[in-house]
């Protein structure tokens, strides 16, 4: 596995999204960095519904991890 260096994003969203979530700039870097730009995108990334959430099943040998 290798690193990839993300390229830096716009101040102005990450100016915005620092504002709107009340962090510092370098937390709304990342975010943005990872296509978060908006509150409501942070609050489901920050406090997921049972909805957000993948069905576990999903990952390789669950079934077997519950039959255990």
């Amino acid at each position: 596995m290798r690193w990839t260096i993300k390229p830096k994003p716009s101040e102005e969203k990450v100016k915005l999204l620092a504002e709107a979530l009340n962090v510092e700039e370098f937390v709304a870097t990342l975010l943005v960095q990872r296509g978060i730009e908006t509150f409501d995108q942070a609050r489901e990334f920050f406090r997921p519904t049972l909805a957000d959430l993948h069905n576990p099943y999903l990952m390789k040998d669950m079934e077997k991890a519950v039959e255990r």
